[in-house]
């Protein structure tokens, strides 16, 4: 089983078909502090949201401009007055997907050289956003990276392309996988830590 509040603070519980109600129940008992903490936590971040956003690691504040243009600008997030949040978040999105589009495929890129030695065919790359992961790698040839990435510093964004285009080579995260990202980026794993404390206000 497991449960997890999504970003609207949402409880999502995903158990096993068949399972028996009493233990899930049990289940539901046992996590009920962190859930109830969790969903604390989920809706001070959507209050959080309305004031600022985190874009390449950096906090910048939300501000109301009197042209009707979205702009993000070097010190912060210039809205048009009486936008809602919705308007807000689209034009966010749709401004984040632009930079990722040239952001993701030269990260890709330049890594690439190294990874081409292993004979493996460059993954197609696809931009989406993603409740629960920073990327994947499928078995058809594609390189799913959640379009969140972009507000992580560049140094976290290196790390979760890196781990897909290992699983090029090792499509699980044994011994061979963790071996080739040590290789690839020594300091992977105090990278991670960084990226997971991260994911708790970002996905």
């Amino acid at each position: 089983m497991r449960m997890l509040v999504n970003a609207e603070g949402e409880v999502d519980l995903r158990i096993p078909l068949g399972y028996p109600k009493a233990e899930v129940l049990a289940f539901v008992n046992a996590n009920h502090d962190w859930l109830l903490k969790r969903r604390s936590e989920v809706l001070a971040r959507q209050q959080e949201a309305r004031q600022s956003v985190l874009i390449r690691g950096r906090e910048l504040p939300f501000k109301s401009s009197a042209l009707d243009e979205f702009m993000v600008a070097e010190q912060a997030v210039w809205v048009p007055e009486g936008w809602t949040p919705a308007q807000t978040q689209q034009a966010l999105d749709n401004w984040l997907r632009g930079q990722a589009r040239h952001e993701y495929p030269q990260m890709i890129e330049r890594w690439w050289p190294f990874f081409s030695q292993f004979d493996v065919r460059r993954p197609q790359l696809r931009i989406k956003k993603m409740r629960t992961r920073w990327g994947s790698l499928s078995q058809r040839g594609y390189i799913n990276l959640n379009l969140a990435l972009m507000q992580l510093p560049t140094e976290l964004m290196e790390l979760v392309v890196v781990h897909e285009l290992c699983h090029l080579r090792h499509f699980d995260h044994g011994a061979g996988f963790k071996a080739l990202m040590t290789q690839c980026l020594p300091d992977w794993k105090q990278r991670e830590q960084q990226l997971n404390q991260l994911s708790r206000c970002l996905l």
